[in-house]
């Protein structure tokens, strides 16, 4: 018989994941869509879950060879990358503090700093695409 888990008591370290990003977005209660990496996705969908939704996560196989192309081509700033957050309506964007794309949206005066630690920051997009 397996043992009832209380995963509420799960511990993330805060040196690896976003979880002072995750606080704020759970504090404010965003529903999403959330762009993070997609290491940090199922991180904030066990955060999360059911209320905000999370851009992509790191099951590949789920997605598709094209969606895993538009990733890549988002998470490197390549060109397109803007129709990639566009297509995906994704209005918040959670990245590694140095991240190319999140010092490339910390430059655009259509997206702010909702949140900065030393591993995450969170942007938020002003106006609608």
């Amino acid at each position: 018989m397996w043992a009832e888990v209380d995963v509420a008591l799960a511990r993330f370290s805060e040196k690896r994941f976003p979880v002072g990003a995750v606080d704020v977005l759970q504090r404010g209660h965003i529903e999403g869509p959330i762009f993070t990496p997609d290491d940090w996705g199922g991180y904030l969908i066990y955060r999360l879950y059911p209320v905000a939704r999370v851009v992509a996560d790191d099951r590949h196989d789920l997605y598709g060879e094209q969606f895993f192309k538009n990733y890549l081509k988002l998470v490197r700033v390549e060109p397109g990358w803007e129709k990639v957050l566009q297509d995906n309506h994704a209005i918040w964007v959670l990245v590694p503090v140095n991240s190319a794309l999140g010092g490339t949206l910390v430059e655009r005066t259509n997206w702010i700093v909702v949140y900065r630690d030393d591993v995450a920051i969170l942007l938020e997009k002003k106006s609608g695409f």
